[in-house]
């Protein structure tokens, strides 16, 4: 009887540990995103394979190449020059320098917020602004996360870097290193 209760018990557990882990992606890409960059602005932003797999669960299968792609163009370009700063030498590219802003003598970090969400079939978009306080005079830097349906989940495909008119696909496909 006993064991009856520890498995009928360990079966709840998993069963209400999968729908926690699987509703953020299932409900929208915003909720996706969000879930992104929460996990992503806790961690570190060394761009290495352990952190592109740490955050693998929210990528596209084409995206999640061409970064595991870039780490090999990146060990070619050290191989050459080791002293070089590479060109993800600043880290992980999902977000702006983590820079502080001095302000009546405090210091602030960007903040995060989340703007319009488009979603056409299985293709969305989601704006997401990174901004310090108003003294700071510092503009507000505005990223669209371009995101896919794929396998039931939403993931992200690409990063639209608005203020240049660039994209993360774009750049991870360059010519030159």
């Amino acid at each position: 009887m006993c064991t009856y209760i520890v498995k009928a018990a360990l079966i709840l557990m998993l069963i209400f540990t999968a729908s926690v882990a699987i509703y953020p992606q299932a409900s929208g890409p915003k909720a996706a995103v969000m879930a992104f960059y929460k996990y992503d602005r806790s961690h570190s932003q060394v761009f290495n394979r352990r952190n592109i797999d740490a955050r693998r669960q929210w990528f596209g299968t084409e995206l999640y190449k061409l970064l595991i792609n870039e780490l090999a163009r990146e060990k070619a370009y050290l191989a050459k020059g080791p002293t070089d700063k590479p060109h993800f030498g600043d880290g992980l590219p999902f977000q702006p320098l983590d820079e502080t802003c001095e302000l009546n003598g405090r210091s602030y970090r960007r903040t995060i917020s989340y703007g319009q969400v488009t979603v056409k079939g299985d293709i969305g978009n989601v704006d997401v602004y990174f901004k310090y306080p108003k003294g700071c005079n510092i503009p507000d830097v505005l990223f669209a996360v371009n995101m896919s349906k794929e396998r039931g989940r939403w993931l992200i495909d690409d990063v639209r870097y608005i203020a240049d008119n660039t994209s993360l696909v774009e750049d991870l496909n360059r010519k030159e290193y």
